[in-house]
């Protein structure tokens, strides 16, 4: 997975998870298994538990963090490798 900090929210139809809301492991987890473009809210966590980091790690994959605001990630999977 690429990571890189940007200056501007990516433009698209991100769903958004939050890491204070209830299940927000599952939900985060399955979206990252079906390719979805996921904006993720990390606070209060130092960093994202490593089950779930697996699933976000996958070739052709970006990580995009907002330059303004470090807490905020956009998962954004290459769409030429989705299944």
């Amino acid at each position: 997975m690429h990571t890189a900090l940007v200056k501007s929210v990516p433009v698209g139809d991100f769903v958004e998870v939050r890491a204070l809301t209830k299940g927000w492991e599952a939900r985060l987890k399955t979206l990252a298994i079906e390719d979805r473009p996921i904006r993720y809210d990390r606070y209060p966590l130092e960093q994202i538990p490593q089950a779930i980091e697996v699933c976000l790690e996958k070739p052709g994959c970006h990580d995009l963090i907002s330059e303004n605001d470090r807490w905020q990630h956009f998962f954004v999977p290459d769409l030429k490798n989705s299944r």
